[in-house]
């Protein structure tokens, strides 16, 4: 593909020759003549002047002379769109292997690819053109839709519900038991969970993220979220369309986050709570309340970012002023022994 076909597919403009052909992408400072690279964050233009790459993609403002350069509203965006375009998915040819293990009374669609060791339960439906890699687990009753893709390992237990394209990465589960036990004075009593599991069409689970079974109805993660690796989902949750979680971040049960909420890594969101549309939660964070729509969280119990920043910067002071009050005190202490009369601090009084 030449930079000036690609500029076109990605709806840039063009600023130097086009005719250059492009065979891959790269980093920018390792790109040769027939890569692509991108410049999205602006600490990296520097390295602009001294780039190999054949084209690079850049915000609109941005100038470089002598760098053919390929003009964009969001040039990281525009990456992803030019990554699938040189590195297209590859899936096998279609066909179940003699070493899986399908129910006669599943159903599979048309093209689908079933490698060895995999189980597919009876009553499942697996979609038109999916694909479960090796050792992937498909339960009684549970259906896939159109596109889907199971990592060698992933799990979809008895009666859960995919949508159409959801992409399993190796170890994630969908359908687990939730976490449920009631106290008793003989010990934790298991509260069956007999709800179910629904993942809406264009979701991705990363490796080892769990989702768990509800208790009652279903826990659901909306259409086109993302989850990253090891994250964990509660029973009963609803994670919101287009949602980010980043790794090592969890959901408890019956929370209900609303659209295109992003909770950074290591963060937790605690139970029965109300997250918001366009709600940020900042990485190493805690929620314990609801959150309006549009916030932006930090800290251990979170709370505003902006207050949080603030109140770290005054905790890094801390120290000092510790030693400044320790140094006044000594000498309101030398003052008073000299003096033989305790100083004691001015107050105003209004009548």
């Amino acid at each position: 593909m030449t930079v000036a076909q690609l500029a076109l597919r990605l709806g840039g403009e063009l600023i130097g020759p086009g005719d250059a052909v492009l065979r891959g992408v790269a980093d920018l400072r390792e790109a040769g003549p027939d890569e692509l690279a991108f410049v999205a964050n602006r600490r990296y233009r520097k390295h602009l002047g001294a780039t190999r790459a054949g084209a690079v993609l850049v915000e609109r403002e941005v100038s470089a002379p002598g760098v053919t350069l390929i003009r964009v509203d969001d040039p990281y965006l525009a990456f992803a769109r030019a990554l699938a375009l040189f590195s297209p998915p590859r899936w096998p040819a279609p066909g179940v292997d003699d070493r899986a293990a399908v129910s006669p009374l599943a159903s599979l669609g048309e093209g689908v690819t079933v490698e060895p060791f995999v189980f597919v339960g009876e009553g499942a439906v697996v979609g038109a053109g999916s694909w479960l890699q090796a050792g992937a687990y498909v339960g009684a009753g549970a259906s896939l839709g159109a596109g889907c893709r199971l990592m060698p390992g992933a799990v979809v237990m008895e009666g859960c519900v995919l949508g159409a394209r959801v992409w399993l990465n190796p170890g994630a589960v969908v359908g687990g038991e939730g976490f449920g036990f009631a106290p008793s004075r003989e010990g934790l009593v298991k509260i069956p969970q007999v709800g179910g599991v629904v993942i809406e069409d264009d979701v991705e689970l990363g490796a080892n993220t769990c989702v768990d079974r509800a208790a009652l109805g279903v826990t659901t993660v909306r259409q086109g979220a993302k989850l990253d690796n090891l994250c964990q989902v509660g029973h009963g949750a609803t994670i919101g369309p287009h949602n980010v979680l980043v790794a090592y971040s969890g959901v408890a049960g019956s929370t209900r986050l609303g659209v295109g909420v992003t909770v950074a890594a290591r963060s937790s969101i605690l139970g029965h709570l109300e997250i918001g549309d366009g709600v940020t939660v900042a990485a190493h964070s805690m929620v314990a309340q609801d959150a309006p729509a549009g916030a932006k969280l930090a800290g251990v119990p979170a709370y505003d970012h902006r207050r949080w920043l603030r109140a770290s910067r005054e905790a890094e002071e801390l120290p000092e002023l510790t030693r400044a009050l320790r140094q006044l005190q000594a000498r309101v202490e030398a003052i008073e022994a000299q003096t033989h009369r305790p100083i004691q601090a001015e107050t105003e009084t209004k009548e």
